[in-house]
């Protein structure tokens, strides 16, 4: 009862961090420094377990979903901490673009569940989650240059996965992005939860790219539909079909006649869609 009362508490105070929100804000800071060490892997762990673990009966049953996965992973999902996927080419025009250090270390999910067999090395902080991660785990993070970050990202890519960079404080429309994810659909807890629960309950911010393609030259091969990792793609008639596009990417890298185009909207939003 002590541990669960205590870790309530953290969570509480964890969110009331949020109400600054500036990404060099020192209360936000502090905060991401608590989630970082104390809270991230644990909640990964249980919500991995709940979704699809040994514990998964609690996602199974309405009763169970309310009490507890959803008290926790509605705060979280809508004001803590989330994903926005990113098609890779234009994840590596980001990084070029970024200025100051990055570090490379364990995949957080991967290393609460130990339950998927992708690359570990995979979670790429920048900005205010270098510093955070690398004085939270010193013997897990290193220092890497831009170079090996971008080749880390392009092979993931080249084994499928797709990549959400991870924004942390989420009130008033905030975007903090803070770490680079390289995530797959069976390891990736964010993901497991948004499709378990719904975007309702935990959501992913839609990314600010969309796919368009020609659909003359589809050739209905259904490449497409087995690589999106988010079911917006459908065969209808023998042609792909684009549903809630998430923007991850994906289909444009596999598709095998070139006819999907990731395309960025006229006004993309900044926030959640």
């Amino acid at each position: 009862m002590k541990i669960i009362i205590r870790t309530w508490a953290i969570l509480a105070a964890f969110l009331l961090g949020h109400i600054v929100t500036g990404e060099h804000s020192p209360i936000r800071l502090f905060f991401m420094r608590v989630f970082a060490r104390y809270l991230e892997v644990p909640l990964l762990y249980v919500s991995y377990h709940a979704c699809v673990g040994r514990l998964k009966f609690i996602s199974r049953f309405r009763l169970t979903r309310a009490l507890i996965l959803y008290p926790v992973a509605y705060p979280f999902g809508h004001y803590g901490d989330t994903g926005k996927p990113i098609p890779a080419d234009k994840l590596i025009e980001m990084m070029e673009g970024l200025e100051g250090k990055m570090a490379v270390g364990p995949c957080r999910c991967r290393v609460g569940h130990r339950a998927c067999g992708h690359p570990m090395e995979t979670d790429i902080v920048m900005r205010t989650g270098t510093d955070v991660w690398l004085k939270a785990f010193p013997d897990d993070y290193r220092v890497i240059e831009k170079d090996e970050a971008i080749r880390i990202v392009r092979e993931c890519a080249g084994l499928g996965m797709f990549h959400m960079v991870f924004l942390h404080c989420l009130v008033g429309g905030a975007v903090n992005e803070y770490v680079i994810c390289n995530c797959c659909t069976d390891g990736c807890t964010p993901y497991i939860l948004n499709r378990t629960l719904g975007q309702k309950v935990f959501p992913l911010v839609k990314g600010e790219w969309r796919v368009e393609f020609e659909e003359d030259r589809c050739i209905g091969c259904g490449v497409c539909v087995a690589f999106c990792p988010f079911d917006a793609r459908r065969l209808v008639n023998g042609k792909a079909e684009v549903l809630d596009c998430f923007g991850c990417g994906l289909c444009e890298t596999h598709c095998p006649t070139g006819v999907c185009v990731i395309v960025s909207p006229p006004s993309p939003p900044l926030g959640r869609r």
